[in-house]
This record gives C-alpha cells, structure tokens and sequence, in this order.
C-alpha cells in the first residue's frame, strides 16, 4: 500500500489558517453545556498537558476513542464544523488522530462524531478532545474517552471506506428539523459502528469470548468486519462493520455470540463516513 496514504489531507489550503489552533494552547473553555463523561477522573483542565506537549512529542502506544453526541442546536454545530474539520486534520499531520468522522442517524442526517487518537496518556487523549472546536463551541452535548485494543483490523477495506472530499458536502434539501443531511451512495458498502457495553459480569463474558472470536474471525473473512477490539478497562468493545445496509449490519450484531449470550448490557448501531485516516498509525502497531 503506497505510504502516503497515511498522510492524506482532505482539507485544502482555505483550512490551513484554521488548522493553525492545532499548534497553539487556546484557553480552557469548555462549554458548561458539553461535560465529558471522564471530567470527574481527569480532574481540572489545569492538570492536563497542554495541546502544545501533546503534539510535540512522538506517537503513543494508546489508541483512545471519542464518541461524542451533538447538542440539538444543529445551527452551532454548522457553524464549527469547519473549524473541527480543519482541528482534525492537523491532528492527522501530527500523528495523532488516526480517524475520525460523523455518525450518522437513520435519516442520514450527522448525530455525532467517532475519532481515535493515537496518545501517550488518556491525558493527552483529554487535551484533544478539550481543545476540539466543537467542544469549545458548545456543539458536543457529551463524549466519552475510552482507550480501545485493536484485536482485528484490515487496514485496506478502511481506506476503501474514505469518503472524497467532493461529496462531503451536505445535501442542499429542506432543513425542517435543523438537521443537515449527508448523502451516502446507494450502490456502495457503508461503513457502521457499534460501540458496545459488557455487563458486569465478567466471568460471563470471558466464557462467552471464545464464540465471539470465532465468530469475529469468520465475519473479517467474509470482508465485514474491518476493525474490532474491546475497551481496556472492560466495559465494552467498539465494532466496525462493513454492509450494505443498517439491516445488513444489524443481522452482524444480532448473530454475535455476545448478542446471544447476553454479553452486550447495551449497543449502539450508526453509520460512520469516515472522512480522514492516518493508516501509517495502525499499519505500524
């Protein structure tokens, strides 16, 4: 695979005044509106390394996702995403954002934003999640932190999932419930995610593990599942899954053996357009 692929850029030079933010501390202002669920473990903003030491040093050896919801004021979240779009790129050109890209609801309309980055320290991970234009504008109405171990992954069916920059502008459709729309292509596979919850017995879950490995290991082969692995502290495991349809990735998750058995306490299904990929970061782990 050609190397560069790792440090595509999907933002054009209008972005790069903004993508300065990237390399200077901005003030702690995170909206009052948007806490995220790890504040009251990470403690004050002050205690966090600065954006500057985080992208200053070399790559880490966690990969922390960020699943964030947006806040029904679909006016805010317009207003910043370029500025999100531009933050995230520059994370990419510095090694540390290996994904990142909207989540989709039912209607197609973007709900949410999953991104991974690539950190020393659920600290730093914290630090960039702060300093994301969308937090510091109040368009995230929460977002959880969760270091993730990547157990299965095919690197090539993730950069098939990379949707062009020319069709990542939304919909110019009737707005009546202030969402905006973002068109998939009917005759391609999506890309969908579950970020999943265990319960918490976890003597359950080991004895259930050796079937939803099989079971994982047939569905990579089958090309439909392009990246899984659990959260490190046990509480559950992210899915990305590769179908033409939320029905076809729904049957994935229903005929998972952690499905069957009880494993999944709680699931959420959305399709994800990926929108940027470092691929050099999980290639070299």
């Amino acid at each position: 695979m050609s190397q560069d692929l790792s440090r595509r850029r999907f933002l054009v030079s209008a972005a790069a005044g903004i993508a300065s933010l990237a390399l200077t501390d901005m003030p702690s202002a995170m909206a009052a509106s948007s806490p995220s669920k790890n504040a009251a473990v990470q403690g004050p903003a002050s205690s966090l390394p600065t954006l500057s030491e985080v992208l200053s040093g070399d790559p880490g050896p966690m990969k922390i996702v960020n699943y964030a919801m947006y806040v029904q004021d679909r006016d805010r979240v317009d207003a910043s995403r370029a500025e999100h779009q531009a933050y995230a790129d520059a994370l990419r050109e510095h090694d540390r954002l290996v994904m990142g890209g909207p989540l989709l609801d039912d209607d197609g309309r973007s709900r949410g934003v999953l991104l991974v980055y690539d950190v020393v320290s659920k600290q730093q991970a914290e630090t960039l999640a702060q300093r994301d234009p969308f937090v510091l504008k109040g368009a995230i109405a929460d977002y959880r932190l969760a270091e993730w171990t990547v157990l299965d992954s095919n690197v090539e069916l993730l950069a098939a999932s990379l949707v062009p920059a020319d069709r990542r502008v939304p919909l110019k459709a009737p707005r009546a419930s202030g969402a905006t729309p973002v068109e998939p292509d009917a005759h391609a596979a999506r890309t969908y995610v579950n970020y999943a919850k265990y319960v918490s017995d976890l003597s359950h879950v080991e004895r259930v593990r050796p079937a939803h490995q099989s079971y994982a290991r047939t569905i990579k082969a089958n090309g439909e599942l392009i990246m899984a692995g659990p959260f490190a502290d046990g509480s559950g495991a992210l899915f990305i899954y590769r179908a033409q349809s939320k029905d076809e990735a729904m049957a994935l998750v229903l005929e998972d053996p952690y499905h069957a058995e009880g494993v999944f306490e709680t699931y959420a299904l959305s399709e994800w357009r990926l929108f940027g990929l470092n691929a050099g970061l999980i290639q070299s782990r």
